[in-house]
């Protein structure tokens, strides 16, 4: 990893991850890789895109939002996730990680998409990434297994003191 003076001029969030599918995943897969060379070195040259990456999941993005559902209680959070269990139960995924916003040429390529409410983000959905609260929208608002795993780990070590 090689601080870049190019991820911080591109964009005020200081996040250089693809915005692929499970881009949430990516930016947690980040934070936890850089919390554990910091950890394993010593070398904390890295912390600040290590923390970027962290207030991103928690609401610090062009949506102003948090990709955690139910993550803070009393926050901005999805509402309506891709998910057969909250559209049936109405249960709330809470610690669910959500997939993540993709790069606009992906979304205007998928089959079978199709937002079911008007898009309350369509004023932040103007760049080359999207997102859509939104049950009809896989691409972008499903709760990731593999990416709530890998957050837990990531929220366990900050919480044990290991990741300082």
């Amino acid at each position: 990893m090689r601080p870049s003076r190019y991820v911080s001029a591109v964009n005020g969030f200081c996040v250089g991850i693809p915005f692929i599918w499970c881009s949430n995943n990516l930016m947690a897969s980040f934070a936890t890789q850089a919390m554990l060379y910091r950890r394993m070195s010593g070398d904390a040259r890295y912390r600040s895109y290590e923390q970027a990456a962290i207030d991103w999941l928690f609401g610090a993005n062009p949506w102003g939002t948090s990709r955690v559902v139910g993550v803070p209680g009393d926050g901005t959070y999805a509402r309506a996730p891709h998910s057969d269990v909250w559209r049936l139960t109405g249960t709330r995924l809470t610690g669910g990680l959500l997939d993540g916003p993709v790069y606009r040429s992906i979304y205007q390529n998928l089959i079978g998409i199709r937002l079911l409410e008007p898009d309350e983000y369509a004023a932040f959905n103007t760049g080359f990434i999207v997102y859509h609260d939104d049950y009809g929208d896989y691409s972008t608002n499903e709760p990731i297994m593999d990416g709530t795993a890998n957050l837990a780990y990531l929220l366990a070590a900050m919480g044990s003191g290991a990741a300082r």
